[in-house]
Parts: structure tokens; sequence; C-alpha cells
């Protein structure tokens, strides 16, 4: 049965993120799911990133493998809760991870589970 956003509660993805990784803690939800304004969409819930200095990029990825995965572009660190919307006829099936990494350095900070 569909939600109110007209959206099979099936078909979403939800990760709980609490880690500490290298000094930074992350913590919050991450969901994967339909906007009700229309597309696919990674939503970040009350998600926090305490002690990171750099700038980080989400990329929505196959069993954390960033070669397997489509980017997202970059965090808002300033607001806790924000969205990324995912490309206009991405078949999310495949993807079961998000890879969190360093902008500069392209570097895997953090694979969180969906």
């Amino acid at each position: 049965m569909a939600d109110k956003s007209g959206q099979d509660p099936s078909e979403i993805t939800v990760a709980t993120v609490d880690e500490e990784r290298k000094g930074t803690t992350f913590s919050g939800t991450v969901i994967l799911g339909i906007d009700p304004e229309g597309g696919a969409v990674l939503f970040f819930r009350d998600f926090l990133i305490e002690d990171y200095k750099g700038e980080l990029t989400a990329n929505l990825a196959t069993d954390g493998d960033i070669r397997k995965s489509i980017d997202l572009g970059e965090l808002d660190h300033k607001s806790p809760s924000f969205k990324l919307p995912i490309p206009l006829g991405t078949d999310t099936l495949p993807y079961n991870t998000v890879v969190l990494s360093d902008k500069k350095s392209k570097k895997k900070i953090l694979t969180i589970n969906l």
C-alpha cells in the first residue's frame, strides 16, 4: 500500500549511522526513496558530521565499490537534514551502499550499508 507520497513503503531503504572513523563521528539516518516532488533521492535526516575538516561527496554504490557508483555530489555540512537527487531514470535496485569520500583526495571515508 502506498503512503501519502504515493510511494510503496517496500521501496524505501533506510540506514541508521552511528560510527566513528579516523577521529570523525558520523550519526543520523540515510534514506533511499522517492521524493514527493519527483524522482529518486537520497535523504540525509539529522545527519551530523563532527570533527571533519574537508568536504565530502556521496556516491550511491554497489557493494561499496566506488567504480560501480553514481556521484551524487557534495554533502551539505550546514544543514543536518538535506537530500541529494539521483539522476532521473536511474534503476536504484543494484545500489546497496552509500560511500562518503573526501572531495580532494577521493579517499573513501565511510561506507553506509542500505
